[in-house]
């Protein structure tokens, strides 16, 4: 069914009220459905808006138990599938007003996800960084003696290098790339029984002087 005015969009929402009231025995849904304008329909869902004012009682409207039966309702009134849309204003430019709006949340949302998911590769990323370290030292024989960890120390900070380079990481990356890197040196500090420190200082020192490979 086409839609070209909002007179008639309100003219749907009235007969899909009548027949929500037919099916569902509840005076304070009564009184919501009947503060709503219908204003439009746009792709799969039905808009409804509520003024200011009103707006609070559109919550029974988007209730769980209520829900269902409205879009069933606006289903057999328009002849297909819709879903229901409540938005606060009257008229269609609020209705545009809030697809900005919500455009520019989903914009701002996308980037923040889109970010976590880097955030998580980078941090699984030096985690797996870590945990090589730990298991290349434990195959490692005598591991105890002193110039064994010396020699491990060494492919080790060659090996931290390489991800650095890998995971461009600079002076300028950002906290989270800082602490996980942190927490590489911290658990090679554990298995080589040397200060986490001493060995960040020792790999920037080696790594400007071109020393690493």
């Amino acid at each position: 069914m086409s839609v070209t005015n909002p007179n008639q969009a309100h003219q749907l929402w009235l007969q899909t009220v009548e027949k929500v009231k037919d099916r569902v025995i509840a005076p304070t849904l009564y009184r919501a459905l009947e503060m709503g304008v219908g204003l439009t329909i746009d792709g799969d869902y039905f808009v409804v808006g509520f003024s200011s004012a009103d707006y609070p009682m559109s919550g029974h409207l988007r209730s769980s138990q209520h829900l269902p039966v409205i879009e069933k309702c606006l289903t057999e009134v328009l002849g297909r599938r819709v879903r229901l849309r409540v938005v606060e204003g009257t008229t269609l430019q609020d209705y545009e007003n809030f697809k900005k709006i919500k455009a520019t949340a989903d914009a701002v949302r996308s980037t923040l996800s889109d970010r976590k998911e880097r955030e998580r590769q980078i941090e699984e990323a030096w985690d797996e960084v870590a945990e090589k370290i730990t298991r290349g030292y434990m195959r490692m024989p005598l591991r105890q003696l002193a110039q064994t960890k010396g020699i491990f120390i060494k492919e080790a900070l060659k090996f931290i290098n390489q991800a650095v380079n890998q995971l461009e990481y600079s002076n300028d990356s950002d906290e989270m790339h800082k602490r996980a890197l942190s927490r590489v040196f911290e658990k090679l500090a554990n298995v080589v029984e040397v200060p986490s420190a001493m060995l960040a200082y020792e790999f920037f020192k080696l790594r400007e002087e071109g020393k690493l490979g």
